[in-house]
């Protein structure tokens, strides 16, 4: 009894394992849903998911973005227009002007030396004149300090606004500029006043060593100095002036003909002198 229930236990799974032989395909697939190869399906949910991907939102928004982003015809149109329309600017009437040197703190320096030089010149020009016999020395100063510095140039002009296709009027860039090293200029110049003062009475005192200096062997025997009255007519073709000369040795003289000087003393005498031969003996007083 225990054998043919074995016996028959081992013929079904006999019958079992050819029969799953011989219908393996078959067997691959299921009753219900899709048909799967040998090598097997996967994960069912990715396949699917894989075989009706839905398009992404990002997609989405990249491709509207692109398409936000191209240029309507609108723009386009508004481009056009606003380049059609670019304000254009032509300078105006008004003009400004000014001197450059003016501006210039190097030639501010320069320009205080100079004074001083002039100055100098002045004083050493009129002791020359007063002495009977100058020394050379004196002469020799005289015109070191008559070399004097010619400054030369045009000023700058420009125009001070523009006048806009828009209406408006502005003012220049060369204008802004000028402004503003004005500006500069008008805070820096007492500072620069100050410098050019003191450069001033450095080379006064400089030139008046000098003289001292010339003077100190030298005969300081003065002329006779003479009070000079200018008589000039106010109206007519000959505006020649006379001049009327007062001296201290108690002469006076006036203009004569031929460039000469005629002086008469108190006792009447009179003497005529060449204007050469006058200025060897009297010199005018400057006031």
């Amino acid at each position: 009894m225990n054998i043919r229930k074995h016996w028959k236990k081992i013929i079904l799974s006999a019958t079992a394992f050819f029969w799953a032989a011989c219908n393996y395909e078959d067997s691959a697939k299921p009753l219900y849903g899709v048909y799967c190869p040998p090598e097997g399906c996967g994960d069912p949910e990715l396949s699917s998911s894989s075989e009706a991907t839905p398009i992404s939102s990002s997609s989405e928004e990249t491709s509207s973005s692109s398409e936000s982003n191209a240029p309507s015809s609108s723009s386009i149109e508004e481009s056009s227009s606003s380049s059609s329309a670019e304000v254009t600017c032509a300078p105006g009437d008004s003009m400004e002007s000014y001197y450059p040197p003016s501006y210039s703190a190097e030639i501010a320096k320069m320009n205080a030396e100079e004074r001083a030089k002039r100055s100098g010149f002045n004083k050493v020009d009129s002791i020359h004149n007063e002495l009977l016999t100058p020394p050379q020395c004196l002469a020799d100063l005289r015109q070191q300090l008559n070399d004097f510095v010619a400054l030369y140039g045009a000023p700058v002009l420009f125009p001070k606004n523009e006048v806009c296709s828009d209406g408006t009027t502005r003012p220049t860039k060369e204008y802004q500029e000028y402004l503003k090293m004005k500006e500069e200029w008008e805070k820096n110049k007492p500072a620069l006043d100050a410098e050019c003062q003191k450069i001033y009475e450095d080379k006064l005192n400089a030139i008046q060593q000098q003289i001292n200096k010339c003077l100190s062997n030298a005969d300081t025997t003065k002329k006779i100095a003479c009070d000079l009255d200018a008589m000039c007519p106010e109206y007519g073709v000959d505006s020649k002036c006379s001049y009327n000369y007062r001296c201290e040795d108690k002469v006076e003289c006036w203009d004569s003909e031929n460039n000469t000087i005629r002086c008469t003393d108190e006792t009447g005498k009179s003497v005529t002198y060449t204007e050469e031969e006058f200025k060897s003996k009297y010199y005018r007083k400057y006031m």
